[in-house]
C-alpha cells in the first residue's frame, strides 16, 4: 500500500498549497482605507521600483518566450500491455516539477546558477516521479477497470469539502489562481488517486482480488519460500567508539570485530538453549536491529543481501550457523520454524505479503512502459517552469 500512502501525501501537498493561499492575500482595515497621500505616493513609488522584478505568471518559458501550455502533453506513457496511452498535461507535470523542488529545498534559483549541471538529474527524478504517479491510470487500462458511481460520488464531495474550507467560492478561486493550480489540475489528482484505490482493490484488496493467490496458495508460498531467522550481528565499526581503539585502521577495527564475533558463537554454541540464547544476545545488541524485531526476520529470497539470504535458506530449522561475512560484517544466524508462525500472525503477514507482491507487481509494470517526449521538454533549464 505504500504506493497509495506516496500518491495520498502528494495530494495532501497540493491541497495545502491550495490552502495555505487563503490567509495570503493582503487585506486592508478601515484604517488603513484613511492613509494620507504621502503613503500613496511612496506605494507608487514602490510599485514603479518592483515593476521589474516582478514575478513571472506560472507557465512554461522557453527563451523567456511564454508558451501556450492549454493543450501541451509534456509527456506520454505506453506499454505492449496497454490499449492505449497516458497523456501527461503541461500543469500536471509542473506541479510535480514545482513539488519537488520545494521538497528538496532547490527553489532558490542560486542553487541552479551554481549547480546548472545537476538540472538534468532533477529532471529525471521529476520524470520518474511523474510516471509512477500514473499507475492507477495504467492499471486501470491493462485491467478495464473503471471508476464506479460511489467513487464518483467521493471525489465531487472532496472538491465540495476543499471549496467549503475557504470562507467563500470565490476566495477559494482567488487561492487556486496565486498557487498557480486549476481547479481541473486538482480534480484531476484527487480522481487519480480514486482511481489508484479502485485498482488496488480490484487487483490485489477487495474481497475477491483479481490477482491476489488464495489464502492456501499464500500460505504454501510463504512456507516453501521464506525463513525466518534471529540474528546477531557485530559489524565492522563495532569497537570504533571504544578508546582502545580510537587510532585503529579499518583492518584492524575488522579483525577485533571478527574476533568478538567468534567469541560470541562459541558462546551460543556453548549454550544449552541456542535459540533463547542468540534472541537474548540480539536484543541486548546495537548492531542487529532486532529490537524491532521481538519475532526475528521473516524474508524471502531477493530481501537480505547475498551472503545472509544464502546462509539463512541452508540451515534446517533450529540449526545455528558459523560466521556469515557480509558488506554489513559478521553474522551469526539460527533459523526458526515458520508453520506455527504463520498461522498465529496469519493477519498481519498476509497484509505484508499484499503489499508486497502489490508493489513489486506495479515495478514491473512501469518498468515495462516507455515515456516520450514533448519537444519542449528536451529545452527545458532551471528557470523555464514557474
Amino acid at each position: 500500500m505504500n504506493r497509495i500512502l506516496k500518491l495520498l501525501a502528494f495530494i495532501m501537498a497540493l491541497v495545502i498549497a491550495v490552502s495555505c493561499f487563503a490567509s495570503c492575500g493582503e487585506t486592508t482595515t478601515d484604517g488603513d482605507n484613511s492613509s494620507d497621500s504621502s503613503t500613496t505616493d511612496s506605494t507608487d513609488d514602490t510599485e514603479e521600483e518592483n515593476s521589474d522584478s516582478e514575478t513571472l505568471a506560472a507557465g512554461l518559458y522557453i527563451d523567456g518566450e511564454a508558451i501556450d501550455t492549454e493543450n501541451l502533453v509534456m509527456l506520454t506513457i505506453t506499454s505492449d500491455e496497454m490499449s492505449g496511452s497516458i497523456e501527461v498535461p503541461f500543469d500536471e507535470y509542473r506541479y510535480m516539477y514545482m513539488y519537488l523542488l520545494s521538497y528538496y529545498g532547490l527553489t532558490d534559483d542560486s542553487y541552479w546558477e551554481d549547480n546548472d549541471e545537476l538540472f538534468e538529474t532533477f529532471l529525471t527524478i521529476v520524470d520518474y516521479y511523474v510516471e509512477d504517479n500514473q499507475w492507477g491510470a495504467i492499471l486501470a487500462d491493462m485491467y478495464g477497470i473503471e471508476l464506479t458511481d460511489e467513487d464518483y460520488e467521493n471525489i465531487d464531495l472532496i472538491m465540495e469539502e476543499e471549496v467549503a474550507s475557504f470562507d467563500s467560492e470565490e476566495e477559494f478561486y482567488e487561492a487556486l489562481e496565486a498557487s498557480g493550480i486549476t481547479y481541473d489540475l486538482l480534480e484531476r489528482v484527487v480522481t487519480q488517486s480514486m482511481l489508484c484505490e479502485r485498482v488496488y482493490l480490484e487487483l490485489y484488496g477487495g474481497d475477491d482480488p483479481l490477482l491476489l493467490e488464495s489464502d492456501e496458495e499464500i500460505k504454501e508460498n510463504l512456507q516453501e519460500n521464506y525463513v525466518r531467522v534471529y540474528h546477531a550481528l557485530v559489524t565492522y565499526d563495532h569497537f570504533e567508539d571504544d578508546d582502545d581503539y580510537a587510532d585503529a585502521t579499518d583492518e584492524e577495527l575488522e579483525a577485533a570485530a571478527l574476533a568478538y564475533a567468534e567469541e560470541i558463537l562459541a558462546e551460543l554454541q556453548a549454550s544449552d538453549d541456542v535459540e533463547t540464547a542468540v534472541y537474548e544476545y540480539a536484543q541486548d545488541a546495537d548492531d542487529s536491529g532486532m529490537v524491532d524485531n521481538e519475532a526475528g526476520y521473516m524474508f524471502t529470497y531477493g530481501d537480505m543481501v547475498e551472503e545472509f539470504e544464502d546462509a539463512a535458506f541452508a540451515l534446517e530449522v533450529g540449526e545455528l550457523s558459523g560466521i556469515v561475512e557480509s558488506t554489513y560484517g559478521y553474522h551469526i544466524i539460527y533459523r526458526l520454524e515458520t508453520d506455527n508462525y504463520i498461522e498465529e500472525n496469519w493477519d498481519d503477514l498476509l497484509s505484508d505479503y499484499i503489499s508486497l507482491v502489490f508493489n513489486d507487481y506495479v515495478d514491473e509494470v512501469l518498468e515495462n512502459c516507455t515515456m516520450t517526449y514533448s519537444e519542449y521538454h528536451d529545452m527545458l533549464s532551471y528557470d523555464c517552469i514557474q
